[in-house]
């Protein structure tokens, strides 16, 4: 996907895929107040060290809109992502070793 944000062409074509993941994304309609799909969702790292989150297709076809979309994301953000995920593998890749605890 490409995307111009803050007058810069982002690629994720041309980007290093660091982690793919399901994330839910809310939506809402007459019938329901809101509710949720789970999106096939991405984080990319730019050459240049900036990371990228992708969001993109449901994970269940059901009667919901594609919601495609791509932002920049810092580095806390996907911090955060990594520890919920628990994803600590690339979380000691991307940033530090981790202390035990």
């Amino acid at each position: 996907m490409e995307k111009i944000i803050d007058n810069k062409v982002y690629d994720t074509e041309k980007c290093d895929l660091i982690l793919e993941y399901y994330c839910p994304v809310a939506y809402s309609n007459i019938l329901f107040k809101n509710y949720y799909n789970l999106h096939r969702a991405a984080i990319y790292k730019t050459k240049k060290g900036t990371y990228l989150k992708y969001i993109g297709e449901p994970k269940e076809l059901l009667a919901c809109p594609k919601k495609e979309s791509l932002e920049i994301i810092s580095a806390e953000e996907f911090k955060s992502i990594l520890v919920e995920l628990n994803q600590i593998d690339i979380y000691e890749k991307e940033f530090e070793i981790l202390e035990e605890g």
